[in-house]
């Protein structure tokens, strides 16, 4: 359109998280080649979105007829080539296993088995599907996303029906973690002035209290009211990567409490911390150090869980407790307090050790392949310092 490239894109904003993520990186490759981002109509969420670096049109009319015809053929085509690449990659592996097996016969001859081992080596890298790795660097430098002011004022209406009136300080958090442990850090919130919106916790019903409301069981009409409580939030304690995720979209402040391993977790964006849990070996009952969750038997592990349907493999996990969830708040706040000053010399040290480990694990794991370094970058964000400490 105008000579320039364009990028056609129809979010799915019944999925926040996802939706925005795909608008953000199509928008930093609109601005790396000068092109623009065309947004198709969505009839169940039509969306006026506008960016402040990255120019966006919305198709209308027979252009949008077109364009969603175009739309659907690459859906079509890009579907159609995910399964030739899992397809191929499925037997390629299992015919790489067949060629190892009768290498190891050891009736065969010697340069028979010799040849059948060269084969099966031969064989590995198409038994090794694609991957698309997370585009951290495309999610690099915020972009400042608005919506249409009908929206904005629906989900402002919504929010103070719910208890959540406008300008207060507030804090989004979710929490699966234990009851007992999530009321420590709300009351450590509450005393520091904050009013706090409960979103997806384990069903567990919140204590009513004029500064403490719990979105999730009062089941909100509008699926995106979420997106503009965290956008109305002054930072959000989130264990999903689907809310952290959320906040890159707003570009609000995020504490990912709870994670299971370093790469997933690490936030893109400097104003993001995150805190890892304890895994527990179930067969000596000992907790695993931070250092031990960058080694290749700990996502072989995790590749385990996966292929088994996410049952539960070598580890157990325990989540951070209150103490130590209290800790990372605390560093939060005095991180928003004072304008997010350069990280610690250990938390830049765990940088360089996830980006290093990263490169090798790749290699090795399709897991740390997709969501490891992005050509050597894992992110701005950090480690929370108590934790990074403790690794030094």
């Amino acid at each position: 359109m105008n000579g320039r490239p364009v990028f056609l894109l129809r979010p799915d904003w019944s999925q926040p998280a996802r939706a925005g993520i795909d608008l953000l990186a199509a928008a930093a490759r609109a601005r790396e080649i000068g092109g623009t981002v065309c947004l198709l109509p969505d009839s169940t969420h039509p969306l006026r979105i506008s960016l402040e670096d990255a120019p966006v049109i919305a198709a209308e009319g027979r252009q949008a007829a077109w364009l969603s015809v175009r739309w659907r053929m690459a859906s079509a085509a890009r579907e159609l080539h995910a399964w030739w690449r899992e397809t191929t990659a499925s037997a390629a592996h299992e015919w790489r296993r067949e060629l190892r097996r009768q290498a190891a016969d050891e009736r065969l001859p010697f340069e028979l088995r010799q040849r059948l081992r060269e084969m099966a080596d031969a064989t590995a890298r198409y038994a090794r599907p694609e991957i698309d790795r997370y585009p951290r660097r495309l999610l690099r430098a915020p972009s400042s996303v608005s919506l249409s002011r009908t929206l904005i004022e629906e989900a402002r209406t919504e929010l103070k029906a719910c208890g959540i009136d406008e300008g207060v300080p507030l804090v989004t958090f979710e929490s699966r973690t234990r009851p007992d442990v999530a009321a420590a850090a709300i009351a450590f919130l509450l005393r520091e002035g904050y009013t706090v919106a409960r979103v997806g916790g384990r069903g567990e019903r919140v204590r009513s209290c004029d500064r403490v409301v719990d979105l999730t069981s009062m089941r909100p009409r509008s699926p995106l009211l979420e997106l503009f409580c965290v956008s109305a939030s002054t930072f959000i304690v989130c264990e999903s990567l689907n809310l952290q995720q959320l906040a890159y979209v707003t570009n609000t402040p995020s504490l990912l409490i709870n994670a299971r391993e370093p790469f997933v977790a690490y936030p893109v964006r400097a104003n993001g911390l995150f805190a890892l849990c304890t895994p527990i070996d179930l067969e000596t009952a000992q907790g695993l150090t931070i250092g031990d969750m960058l080694t290749e038997p700990y996502f072989r592990d995790l590749r385990k869980q996966e292929a088994r349907g996410r049952r539960r493999g070598s580890y157990g996990y325990r989540d951070n407790t209150a103490d130590e969830l209290i800790k990372a708040l605390e560093e939060m706040k005095a991180c928003i307090d004072s304008g997010w000053p350069g990280e610690s010399e250990s938390q830049s040290r765990f940088r360089a050790r996830v980006v290093d480990a990263g490169a090798a694990l790749a290699a090795v794991s399709p897991h740390v392949a997709e969501w490891g370094p992005d050509a050597g970058f894992i992110g701005d964000g950090r480690l929370v310092r108590f934790q990074a400490d403790r690794v030094s």
